[in-house]
């Protein structure tokens, strides 16, 4: 699959730009990265902590979409907008192993470890700032 056949699907519309959408899912964005930063990290938080962490990557992602005037109807599209529209590469490997993880937390009630959070604590941040650019 490829950015163009998700447009193609309808997984992917073709938008106005919508700055103030936008702005306001920057927001939000920063929000949950910053609550994410405030939990107590344990055993009992990691899940917590972490969907946070991606529900703030994910919006500031989409955010970048309303920008460029695209919405999306799924989480992997947003991969495909990363890698081929943003032309980032790594950052789209990067969001694709986080989906991934999150996907595992939420649908299968699988847990994440308490490295991989603490990892995610210090890059998921790293990422947006590359993204801001």
């Amino acid at each position: 699959m490829d950015f163009k056949t998700h447009l193609k699907e309808g997984k992917i519309k073709k938008i106005n730009k919508d700055n103030l959408r936008a702005n306001n899912l920057k927001k939000s964005s920063k929000q949950a990265i910053e609550t994410s930063k405030i939990i107590s990290l344990n055993e009992n938080t990691c899940k917590t902590i972490f969907r946070e962490l991606y529900e703030g990557l994910r919006e500031y992602c989409e955010a970048l979409g309303y920008i460029k005037g695209y919405k999306f109807l799924d989480h992997i599209s947003i991969t495909y907008f990363l890698d081929e529209i943003l032309n980032e590469k790594e950052i789209s490997k990067k969001f694709d192993r986080y989906r991934k993880i999150r996907n595992g937390i939420n649908y299968y009630g699988e847990d994440v470890d308490i490295e991989t959070v603490k990892e995610a604590l210090k890059e998921i941040p790293k990422i947006i700032k590359e993204l801001e650019k």
